[in-house]
């Protein structure tokens, strides 16, 4: 996958290289500045991912900009626990926001169907999540309920590098972006780094490898 991934990406940026040498939009007066749009992708290790973003498009083909989002992992069996304590539920699936600076490559259209104008389009870019993890611990004397305490860290992996590559097709200013994504995120980076009662949460945290899955992205021109 990684392999077809590399060779979308150099056929892409082959044709936006041709498009950009070959076609000047802005001297025609006909090519839109800003870009706005709403990502959402699904990713392995069960994790959702949410972002707004606004591109600058420097031409009809490349853009700089950036979004700010989040991400959540939705279902886990990891419920790190120890002799009458246990990770408050709601705290065991790891999430953060960030911030995500990217650059935006886009091909000309390549064909239609109707008035739908169909091309490719590869984003990628570098996310930068809040380097601070926290989960309540739930303490139990005798199975009641006792007290709670809060454990935290700043150490981990926050920063990671991510590519969307994939197809798009636009009705006028509207466009609808869908493919293949693949990041560096370890969402367990941070987390596994916690620990309480002389218990490192490495035991029950993998380390999570390389996240892959698919994204859908609406965007609009103006």
């Amino acid at each position: 996958m990684k392999r077809c991934l590399i060779t979308f990406m150099f056929v892409a940026l082959l044709s936006v290289y041709h498009a950009v040498a070959d076609v000047n939009p802005y001297a025609e007066g006909n090519a839109s500045r800003f870009r706005i749009g709403m990502n959402l992708q699904f990713t392995s290790h069960s994790s959702w991912q949410i972002d707004f973003g606004c591109h600058y498009m420097l031409n009809p083909h490349v853009g700089v900009g950036g979004s700010i989002g989040g991400w959540r992992q939705y279902r886990s069996p990891i419920a790190p626990s120890g002799p009458n304590w246990w990770v408050l539920r709601s705290d065991r699936h790891p999430s953060n926001v960030f911030l995500r600076p990217s650059v935006l490559f886009m091909t000309s259209e390549l064909f239609s169907i109707g008035k739908a104008g169909f091309g490719l389009s590869i984003c990628p870019g570098l996310q930068i999540n809040v380097p601070h993890q926290r989960v309540t611990i739930e303490i139990a004397n005798d199975w009641d309920y006792n007290d709670n305490v809060k454990v935290s860290t700043t150490r981990g992996e926050w920063i990671a590098g991510d590519c969307r590559a994939g197809i798009f097709m636009h009705a006028g200013p509207v466009y609808l972006h869908a493919g293949y994504v693949v990041s560096t995120l370890n969402i367990y980076g941070m987390y596994r780094h916690l620990e309480y009662d002389d218990i490192s949460f490495k035991t029950f945290y993998p380390h999570s490898g390389w996240l892959q899955g698919g994204y859908v992205t609406v965007s609009y021109n103006f």
